[in-house]
């Protein structure tokens, strides 16, 4: 059938861009999908097909307008997630 996996190097110097954007991916999008897709529209062009991804949508190099990051803060209050998630799946 082929080979089944594919080793890629990336290369210091020529490939940080790549580095980067693949550092830069949401956690929930899987590193592995993203290179599948990227060797179809190479090997065939999305022929006949749509893209499963579309980069610009997965990785942005520039912040996006009105999105600001959200700073999370420590709180020093007790909290029982225990109970919390009795009284969360009674309801």
């Amino acid at each position: 059938m082929g080979k089944k996996v594919i080793i890629a190097r990336l290369r210091p110097n020529k490939d940080d861009d790549l580095r980067k954007a693949l550092n830069n991916l949401p956690p929930y999008y899987d590193e592995s999908d993203i290179v599948r897709e990227a060797l179809r529209q190479f090997l065939f062009s999305h022929e006949g097909r749509q893209p499963s991804f579309i980069g610009s949508q997965v990785y942005r190099n520039t912040p996006v307008e009105g999105v600001e990051d959200i700073a999370l803060e420590r709180s020093d209050e007790e909290f029982d997630l225990e109970s919390n998630l009795d009284s969360f799946i009674k309801e």
